[in-house]
């Protein structure tokens, strides 16, 4: 006991004790420090990244900011598109006012079409035309070929009296199985074949180039390329009583307002 009481009390012992408090002070010391280096450095990361977050949340801003003015730059630009194509397809239009299509004419070979066509007009609707008074006339090759149906013939007059006569007279050969159309741009047909297919629309039918249609149940109407069908009829359902309604919105209308039109097409009064 003498012996572990000199122990601890000797200068040897004093001075290893202090030698490994001091050691381990060191390492601690020495840990401390590269403990503190490593929080600097994920703080400079993470400030770092901070900052690269905020200029990554400025860009996206900026980004999304110029898809909009795109957005709304395509959406002028798509629209100045649809107005021009609708300027070249009422020119179009224009161009084939003296023009019909005669639908179920019997086709022959060797066949003389101003001959038959003049004995169709004047033999079926009662009218005065001669071949001379036809400026052009061919059978139209369609796209889709539908068996034991005559390709249609195109006539064009050199007058317009003579193709209104016959529009205006083209009931007369009701169960026939002969049929005239105004001669429609591939637009107007299309936007005719479309509402006469939809099925809240009662009839369709063009006038002068113009399309107009009957809802199911509501009033008549005109057409526009490029329009919704569904936002048309809604729009002159709502203003049926209306002389010149608002536009359904889904389209541009460069050639005015919407009209709720009579029997024939005009705008009711």
């Amino acid at each position: 006991m003498d012996r572990l009481d000199n122990l601890f009390k000797g200068e040897d012992f004093s001075s290893a004790v202090t030698s490994i408090v001091l050691t381990v002070v060191d390492h601690l010391a020495q840990d401390l420090k590269k403990a503190t280096d490593r929080t600097d450095e994920l703080e400079g990361r993470l400030h770092e990244s901070y900052v690269e977050n905020e200029k990554l949340k400025s860009d996206v801003k900026s980004l999304k900011e110029q898809v909009d003015i795109i957005n709304v730059g395509n959406g002028t630009f798509r629209n100045d598109i649809n107005i021009a194509l609708m300027k070249a397809n009422d020119n179009e239009q224009y161009s084939r006012q003296d023009s019909i299509r005669i639908h179920g004419v019997e086709e022959t070979n060797d066949e003389d079409c101003k001959v038959k066509v003049c004995d169709i007009l004047n033999g079926k609707l009662k009218l005065q035309i001669m071949p001379e008074d036809i400026n052009k006339i061919h059978r139209i090759q369609q796209r889709v070929t539908r068996q034991n149906r005559p390709k249609p013939i195109i006539v064009k007059f050199f007058s317009y009296a003579h193709k209104r006569s016959c529009i205006l007279n083209r009931k007369k050969l009701k169960g026939s199985g002969i049929v005239i159309t105004e001669d429609l741009t591939q637009l107007n047909y299309s936007l005719l074949s479309r509402a006469s297919k939809h099925d809240l629309i009662e009839s369709a039918w063009s006038v002068e180039g113009k399309i107009f249609a009957k809802a199911k149940d509501g009033p008549k109407f005109r057409l526009f390329p490029y329009e919704d069908l569904n936002s048309a009829i809604r729009v002159a359902i709502k203003y049926r009583n209306v002389k010149a309604p608002p536009t359904s919105g889904a389209n541009i209308e460069p050639l005015g307002l919407r009209h709720v039109t009579n029997e024939d097409g005009q705008a009711r009064k």
